[in-house]
């Protein structure tokens, strides 16, 4: 009897869990009901038709007025909204201290010494180290405000000298207490007043030119077209500061400068200078190029159908000249002293037959030879 007993004990206490599961479930339904509800009532109204050209043109507005982004990222976010590629979103800005435990090691200078930046009270090898080393959008490190140096052969960190105040080791063959400079004779560094910061190459084989705010070389000194703050622009190639670069710069022969390595690159594929378009080799060394290419245009007439008479400016001699034929492989200047092909056409006066029988009744006419003015 005891064990019927406690068979039907537990048979009311399996009933009673049931009951409890079947309750659980029920509370559980009516919440995801409620839940649903509550969805319904404070989602809000999805609208019929979004204005896309709207949405795109806030989304590239909000590109823009962000600061933490480089020139390159925020082409690369709004070309990809114009794709089509709405919902991409920015990732979090890059932090603007660099890593905790910055390499010292320095590939620029022969040097005893680490350099404390002030900017985030890191070490490094030098400016330039810092400046690479940063992540994007950290300042360039100012020479100028360094306080501190950190001995490489004792570790001492102390103020900026040229010798270690605790192994007395010697930091640099040269140092300059002004731009905060260590480094070797071999590249014979001097500091130039005028410009105010240190140079390489020997202050015996420079001379500053006042006009140009420049050390120019002794060998061109004499020569050199000067024009008032020259280097002081950027580079119109790479687009560095030109005065402060670590890369020589080279005059062209129009007076504009450029960096000697970006010269290099243009003249693979480009003989202008890339600011006023004039041709930066001699015409003694263009002569045989464009005679060339005369030679081909005389050889490969325009068809009827495309003929032109044009207006020119010569970017060369600066002179403008009327009635010329064009061709597609280039307009020969007729100023007899330029002869160049670095012309740019300003005015098509006819195209097709009417050029063709304009040019000949000029010709019947014993009309002059093409008008050449000097432009203004």
């Amino acid at each position: 009897m005891d064990n019927d007993d406690d068979f039907r004990d537990e048979d009311m206490d399996m009933d009673d869990h049931s009951a409890n599961d079947d309750d659980d479930l029920s509370d559980d339904e009516d919440a995801m009901e409620d839940g649903n509800d509550m969805d319904d009532v404070t989602a809000p109204p999805v609208p019929a038709e979004e204005d896309a050209a709207v949405a795109r043109r806030r989304a590239i507005q909000a590109v823009m007025a962000d600061t933490s982004l480089s020139a390159d990222e925020k082409r690369f976010r709004i070309q990809s909204l114009m794709t089509g590629n709405r919902t991409i979103q920015a990732p979090a800005p890059a932090p603007v201290l660099p890593a905790q435990e910055a390499s010292a090691a320095c590939v620029h200078y022969e040097r005893n010494c680490n350099i404390v930046a002030p900017c985030c009270n890191r070490v490094f090898g030098c400016r330039i180290c810092h400046d690479e080393l940063s992540p994007p959008g950290h300042p360039p490190l100012n020479r100028f405000l360094i306080r501190e140096v950190v001995c490489k052969n004792c570790n001492v960190r102390q103020a900026a000298t040229n010798q270690c105040t605790s192994c007395h080791t010697v930091f640099g063959e040269y140092h300059c207490g002004i731009c905060n400079l260590w480094m070797s004779l071999g590249k014979k560094p001097f500091h130039c007043d005028q410009c105010g910061f240190c140079r390489v190459g020997g202050m015996e084989s420079f001379r500053h030119c006042d006009q140009c705010c420049m050390c120019i070389s002794v060998t061109v000194f004499e020569t050199h077209q000067c024009l008032k703050d020259k280097y002081k622009n950027n580079c119109p190639v790479c687009r560095e500061d030109m005065f402060s670069s670590r890369q020589s710069p080279q005059d062209l022969p129009c007076g504009h400068a450029i960096h000697a390595h970006c010269f290099r690159k243009l003249a693979g594929f480009d003989y202008r200078c890339p600011i006023c378009k004039k041709t930066v080799v001699s015409q003694q060394s263009m002569a045989a190029a464009w005679e060339a290419r005369a030679r081909d245009i005389a050889e490969h007439p325009m068809p009827a159908d495309l003929q032109r008479i044009v207006t020119i400016m010569c970017n060369d001699c600066e002179v403008k000249s009327h009635n010329c034929q064009w061709h597609f492989l280039g307009i020969q200047c007729p100023v007899a002293t330029c002869r160049s092909f670095n012309t740019v056409v300003e005015e098509v006066i006819s195209s097709g037959p009417d050029a063709i029988v304009g040019r000949s009744n000029a010709n019947d006419n014993g009309s002059a030879p093409p008008n050449n003015t000097r432009g203004g």
